[in-house]
């Protein structure tokens, strides 16, 4: 099952957080700080090759194969040092090795191709890994980190400035709106970097709510849309 937008934090959007690079968060994943997780779709799944039996041993069998419609794993240390300084890249590996819900070492492969014998990759998205919002309340308590979204007001309070950018909503706030901090996260992700708002259409808005938000009703990613677009005609 996917993840609900409050049930995860993103890599780019915890990187803000803690006013950190995303190398920063990986590198926490792979000291074991803090767990980083990844959702993949339509791939099989085999518990870890336990060591070579010796001379004497009799060969155990194999693990057994099982396909998901949707899992959700951690990938392996050596996976995560892979992506590291290079997290605006997709890592394509045949075998991704990982750890499961329970902390059980296992190997993904992509489902797709399977039944003719072909080999099918598997890409990891660097943006794509999350972290679950109790890991990082836990990690920030123990070390003392006041969210980058928290906003304290200085003792000599000075006109406020009417052209800073708002504070990104966070979960915990009593108003919080889902559909605004889905629009943030999409404008963020596509249109802060981009050269004109004309190289995005409204499909790829769609596609990226889709992805992201995938338990959003179609009429609220159409309303994400129009609200994050720059334009007053919708691309399609």
């Amino acid at each position: 099952m996917a993840p609900q937008d409050d049930q995860c934090i993103f890599l780019d959007e915890l990187a803000r957080r803690w006013r950190q690079s995303p190398d920063r968060i990986v590198e926490l994943a792979v000291s074991g700080a803090l767990p980083l997780w990844i959702g993949f779709t339509e791939v099989s799944g085999q518990k870890a090759e336990r060591k070579m039996p010796g001379p004497r041993q009799k060969k155990a069998k194999p693990p057994a194969i099982t396909r998901y419609d949707r899992i959700e794993v951690r990938p392996a240390p050596e996976v995560l040092r892979q992506i590291q300084g290079r997290c605006d890249r997709i890592l394509i590996v045949a075998e991704l090795a990982c750890l499961d819900a329970k902390d059980a070492p296992m190997v993904l492969t992509n489902s797709v191709g399977e039944e003719w014998g072909e080999t099918s990759m598997i890409g990891l998205k660097p943006a794509a890994l999350f972290a679950r919002p109790e890991d990082v309340r836990t990690y920030e308590r123990k070390n003392k980190i006041v969210p980058h979204t928290v906003h304290i007001e200085p003792r000599n309070k000075e006109t406020p400035n009417e052209h800073a950018p708002l504070p990104a909503p966070i979960e915990e706030h009593p108003c919080f709106a889902p559909e605004l901090h889905a629009a943030l996260a999409c404008w963020q992700a596509l249109f802060a970097d981009a050269a004109s708002p004309a190289l995005i259409r409204k499909a790829d808005t769609l596609a990226w709510l889709q992805r992201h938000y995938p338990d959003f009703s179609q009429a609220a990613m159409e309303r994400i849309a129009l609200v994050v677009t720059p334009s007053r005609n919708n691309r399609r």
